[in-house]
């Protein structure tokens, strides 16, 4: 009878088949992956994020940490190792009225769907991306459940590169989209337009310019020296340190004279002329 050697499937010029191949310098490519979790997941030795138990009554789950029926938090991209005690009620996932399985094993073997009605051992749910913002967790009749509110991770990040190209003309579309504000505790560059749609505050540290040309501020001498076109200037004091020249279509000044080199009003002159015609007889 002749001997059964196993062995590793091995190609010295790669692999092909449809939608998956494997060069012969071992990259792939495929359609998708699906990542299952390792064996090392389902370590005992490893500690559990959460723990079911059920209530006295076995007519409601008990988190720990989360208490009884406990609204429970997750964030897509990461995993979860969840440990089933004992349970009478079979535990499962539902996306509304549809079992929810996406990412999930347990340590007896199931993945996916065979993963779902299980009373112990381990289950590991990895959230995926594209992870609904709630999962109904529950038994199959549903007479006993809670949800879990799915939400995009938070993280600190060194550096973070954002390779999209895309252009924003609004608030809800380009490269990057913020939903709330944005603190920026250091200088920041910004390679094209920026519009402030709700406006600017606080100092400006750089030069300002219109049409992407004419220059309105000079962050060197920290004068306005762009053009003021089509505009209203209140209760500003202009040139009062350095003065230069000015040209007016019209002009109207309030106050009367108080130097020799300040601005008068027609009021004044007028006043003035008659008063010095009876002064001097003409």
């Amino acid at each position: 009878m002749p001997t059964v050697t196993n062995k590793a499937l091995e190609s010295a010029y790669g692999f092909k088949s449809t939608g998956f191949t494997v060069d012969a310098q071992g990259n792939i490519t495929a359609r998708s992956l699906v990542e299952t979790q390792g064996s090392e997941t389902f370590d005992l030795a490893t500690p559990a994020n959460f723990t079911i138990t059920e209530n006295g009554s076995n007519t409601a789950y008990i988190w720990t940490p989360g208490g009884e029926s406990a609204n429970i938090t997750m964030y897509r991209g990461e995993s979860y190792i969840i440990d089933l005690s004992s349970l009478t009620n079979a535990f499962y996932f539902y996306n509304g009225t549809d079992q929810y399985h996406t990412g999930l094993t347990h340590s007896d073997g199931g993945i996916g769907s065979t993963a779902l009605g299980k009373t112990s051992g381990r289950l590991v749910f990895a959230v995926s991306s594209t992870a609904p913002d709630n999962i109904t967790y529950r038994n199959l009749a549903g007479t006993i459940s809670g949800n879990i509110s799915v939400e995009d991770p938070i993280g600190s990040f060194t550096t973070v590169t954002v390779k999209s190209t895309n252009d924003s003309n609004a608030t809800n579309n380009g490269a990057l989209i913020v939903a709330g504000g944005l603190g920026v505790g250091l200088q920041s560059n910004f390679g094209g337009t920026l519009n402030a749609l709700g406006g600017v505050t606080g100092d400006l540290t750089g030069s300002v310019y219109a049409n992407n040309a004419t220059l309105l501020v000079d962050s060197a001498s920290g004068n306005i020296v762009g053009p003021i076109n089509n505009s209203t200037i209140n209760n500003t004091t202009i040139g009062a340190t350095t003065p230069s020249t000015a040209a007016f279509t019209s002009a109207t000044v309030a106050n009367t004279p108080t130097t020799a080199t300040s601005a008068t009003n027609k009021k004044y002159v007028d006043e003035t002329v008659s008063a010095l015609a009876i002064a001097l007889g003409t």
